[in-house]
């Protein structure tokens, strides 16, 4: 990567072993307060105290806390519209733009493709314009992958999108996590941009999220982007730290399980 803007403000998202914790907690955006984030600059002074390497939240968030991201970064979520009340909860759009990402200090921005449904070749239409103001402005771009309502999360289907979405001009590719470390290669693999997972539905397992970040990692991802499964947990800096530990010491999770 050539560009020194990208290279400054990825570095303060990746850590010394290019590897990442991020935290979102954009979940307001479309759901108003759910559990654990119902005051939000608790959250994220817990997470700075946790020191995560970046937080994943919205315009809103960012605006209203702004004195709070000095030693953290910061994503910035410039994509969504439907609520947990909408029909169409994949007709996602571009609300921000990167030159609004720009004002507010943001370290990356990030937008979503579906795959499969009505919605594919407008997301992913966007996002390729969003490739090419973020190359303008210095300014990473992650891509998240969905899969539509009619496609199931299979290794191939997310190998297929996490493809597609370096191919649209992603600096960063949040997907899903599916199969065991040797079948999810296949993602690692023919992805030619850092792989992070998402978090997805909210586990009963407590170690589950030690489990998904070992296994993404033994098969070549770049860290993690989970929001439920960390702050609806029974004990967030416990296993916040667990999981630094994991991803920036190279722990396993029988060496880490204590602190959850």
């Amino acid at each position: 990567m050539s560009m020194p803007g990208k290279r400054i403000r990825l570095g303060r998202i990746f850590g010394n072993n290019d590897r990442t914790l991020i935290v979102p907690i954009d979940h307001g955006l479309g759901s108003g307060p759910v559990q654990g984030l119902e005051r939000v600059e608790d959250v994220i002074e817990m997470l700075t105290a946790a020191k995560v390497d970046a937080i994943l939240t919205t315009y809103g968030s960012a605006k209203r806390y702004a004195h709070l991201f000095k030693r953290i970064g910061l994503i910035l979520r410039i994509d969504g519209g439907p609520t947990d009340y909408a029909t169409d909860p994949e007709a996602t759009t571009i609300m921000y733009s990167v030159e609004d990402a720009v004002q507010l200090g943001a370290d990356a921005i990030i937008t979503s493709i579906w795959l499969g449904g009505s919605h594919e070749v407008r997301t992913a239409v966007d996002a390729m314009k969003l490739a090419a103001a973020c190359d303008r402005w210095g300014m990473p771009l992650i891509i998240e992958t969905f899969m539509s309502a009619e496609k199931e999360a299979t290794i191939e289907n997310v190998s297929m999108a996490s493809r597609i979405a370096a191919e649209l001009g992603a600096d960063m590719v949040k997907t899903y996590l599916t199969g065991n470390v040797d079948s999810y290669r296949r993602v690692t693999e023919t992805c030619f941009r850092p792989v992070v997972i998402l978090g997805g539905e909210k586990s009963e397992d407590p170690l589950s999220v030690l489990h998904w970040a070992r296994t993404a990692l033994d098969a070549g991802a770049a860290g993690t982007c989970i929001g439920r499964n960390i702050f609806q947990h029974n004990n967030p800096p416990g296993l916040l730290a667990a999981l630094a530990k994991i991803i920036h010491d190279d722990m396993n999770v029988e060496q880490v399980r204590d602190l959850v």
